[in-house]
Formats: C-alpha cells, sequence, structure tokens
C-alpha cells in the first residue's frame, strides 16, 4: 500500500493518500447520506443532453468549450451495489465487473472528462480502480446501450424526484427533508431492506424523520419540482417503519 500512497497519475485517475485527510471530521450525512451510483448512471442521456461530472449540459459544446470551462463535481457513493436483477445487463456482457468500474467507465469514456479524482476507503477499491484504469477500455456501443437500459431501470424505481437541492430546508419542525427522501430513494432503487433498515434505526435521528410533519406546507411552496412533499413524508415513514 505504501507505493499506492503516492499520488500516481495515469492521464485519466488520480490517487491521492488518504493521510491528506487524516483530522478532517466528515460530517454525519457526508458518510451516511451519500448519493448514489444512480448519479452516475441515470442520468446517462437527458433530452439528448449529457450529464458529465454532474455538469449537465450538451456534451459537444462542453468540449467545444474545454474542460477549463467546467467546474468539477463530485460522483460519490459509486460503490453502491446494483440489486442483482436491475444490474443483469451489465453482468450479462462482463460478469466479473464491479458495479463501480462500470460507473468510472461510463463517465471516463466522455471525451471532454480529462480527470477523475476517485476515492477510496478499502484496499480492494483501489485495486479495482487500477485494474479498471490500467488498460482503460472506453464502453463499446453495447455497453453504452447496457448502461442506458440499467439507468432507466433505476430511475423506475425512483421513489420520488427529489434531487436534494435543500431549498426545502429549514424545516420548522426540525425534519431533513432531502435526507429522509435519500433513504426512500435507495431503498426504492437497490431494495436492500437489512441496509436501509439499519440506517433507519440506528444512524438516522428520530428528531429529523418524518414523522414530526405537520402538513405545514412550507416546503412544497419553495420546491422546484413541485413534489407532493406532505404525502410522500407520510408513505416513507410507514415503509421504513415497517422494514
Amino acid at each position: 500500500m505504501r507505493a499506492a500512497q503516492k499520488q500516481l497519475s495515469s492521464g485519466r485517475l488520480w490517487l491521492f493518500s488518504p493521510r491528506k485527510a487524516e483530522g478532517r471530521q466528515l460530517s454525519r450525512r457526508h458518510q451516511q447520506h451519500r448519493q448514489d451510483v444512480s448519479d452516475v448512471l441515470r442520468h446517462t442521456a437527458v433530452d439528448d443532453q449529457q450529464v458529465v461530472g454532474g455538469v449537465k449540459g450538451d456534451g459537444r459544446a462542453q468540449q467545444t468549450a474545454g474542460a477549463s470551462d467546467l467546474q468539477p463535481r463530485p460522483l460519490p457513493g459509486i460503490r453502491q451495489p446494483f440489486a442483482d436483477d436491475a444490474a443483469a445487463p451489465l453482468h450479462a456482457l462482463r460478469p466479473d465487473a464491479t458495479d463501480a468500474s462500470w460507473a468510472l467507465r461510463w463517465v471516463g469514456s466522455h471525451k471532454n472528462v480529462h480527470v477523475i479524482l476517485s476515492g477510496m476507503s478499502a484496499e480492494d477499491q483501489l485495486t479495482d480502480n487500477l485494474a479498471t484504469f490500467g488498460h482503460f477500455e472506453p464502453l463499446s456501443p453495447a455497453e453504452n446501450a447496457a448502461v442506458e437500459s440499467v439507468a432507466n431501470e433505476l430511475h423506475r424505481r425512483i421513489k420520488i424526484g427529489c434531487t436534494g437541492c435543500r431549498d426545502c430546508m429549514p424545516c420548522p419542525l426540525g425534519g431533513d427533508i432531502p435526507d429522509n427522501f435519500s433513504i426512500w430513494n435507495k431503498l426504492g432503487m437497490f431494495g436492500q431492506k437489512d441496509a436501509i433498515k439499519a440506517q433507519w434505526t440506528t444512524c438516522f435521528p428520530d428528531s429529523e424523520k418524518a414523522l414530526h410533519c405537520v402538513r405545514c406546507g412550507k416546503c412544497e411552496a419553495v420546491c422546484p419540482q413541485k413534489l407532493p412533499i406532505r404525502d410522500s413524508l407520510a408513505q416513507l415513514q410507514k415503509e421504513l417503519d415497517a422494514l
């Protein structure tokens, strides 16, 4: 691991020593409520636009403008595994490939992406990333089609289209609306009931749960997506409590 802890550059992947993060206390929400791999895959195409590195826009226009005109955006949480049935199109093409490698290859296949920074917390993740970028292979047309198929399936499973903008916050009663929706969407997309139950019951404070909603409607009045927040909070509380 010593050699791996040095800065590596392959033209596509930069890896940095975990020691640089020592002494920094990440917030609970950053650790527990990160966005999922769906953020990489379920937005492969939006009305003929591309989302690259979290930046929405026409991929060709961005490429012409140059990488210097783009702000870097994080794509955290790509170690979140798919449900087997959702990932079937990927596994059929590459049975041994990890879900994270698919996500990173999708990002790296865009010509206007020049640098990918991948966060890792275990040696096997480092090994997987090095294998992915050691002999990098852009996605083939068949693989792109498989990714789009998986993205569409994950999108279909989303419980509510919350983007996590947090315009609805703060809730007057102390609830964390986006984080409630994040956990609910994970249940829908990935189906890992035991993991979601543990997160809901042991990691997520009761003081921030949906049960405190009094249906004042302040959140819905400012939601840019015009989501049915109040009804959805009531429904998610029932579903997550029933796990």
